[in-house]
């Protein structure tokens, strides 16, 4: 490579970073772990089987830029569920005893979603420090519309899930998971 070429690929290169640094942009962790140490997570409000709050605090834990503490921390994380819903986006024709269809349709894929809303508080003062904001997560699950007990052995026999609650049981972790991991991102990385 040319020196003039040299010059301008750094020349570049140095612009990069210039301009990173002018949109207070930043490597590495986001700002309340460069000033907060802790965070206590409580129960979150409509978490009625406290699935979603063990994933939660299970994110913030993996993520290494707040500490988890049960109680006392710097940090006060809130977080409420605003709605659950579940819609039947996959169709078939329903069938007669012979295998002749029917008229009717019959649901076969649902998608399962949840709005939270998202505050962060400091403890000491009580202020109000990050949101509150509403962030969303979705996840789409195949079923079966009717129960047949000879399928109940295994749940998951060929992508396909024996009956809706089944199913709905099943999409949930999954669910949980990704809500979890938008609000760890959103706890940690949002400026």
């Amino acid at each position: 490579m040319s020196k003039s070429a040299r010059v301008l690929v750094s020349l570049l290169l140095l612009g990069g970073l210039i301009g990173f640094n002018s949109c207070q942009y930043r490597f590495g962790r986001g700002e309340l772990a460069e000033q907060y140490s802790t965070i206590c997570v409580p129960y979150i409000e409509g978490d009625t089987e406290g699935e979603l709050t063990a994933e939660v605090i299970k994110r913030l834990s993996l993520s290494g830029g707040l500490r988890y503490v049960s109680s006392g921390g710097d940090l006060i994380l809130s977080v409420k569920i605003i709605e659950m819903r579940d819609e039947n986006i996959g169709f078939r024709y329903d069938r007669k005893k012979h295998g002749e269809l029917k008229r009717s349709i019959i649901p076969t894929e649902t998608r399962l979603s949840a709005l939270v809303e998202v505050s962060v508080k400091e403890a000491g003062s009580g202020q109000i420090i990050r949101g509150p904001t509403r962030l969303t997560g979705s996840v789409d699950f195949d079923h079966e519309y009717y129960y047949s007990s000879h399928h109940a052995l295994n749940i998951f026999s060929l992508g396909q899930l024996n009956d809706i609650d089944a199913a709905h049981d099943a999409a949930m972790h999954p669910l949980n998971r990704h809500l979890a991991e938008r609000i760890a991102d959103y706890v940690l990385n949002s400026w």
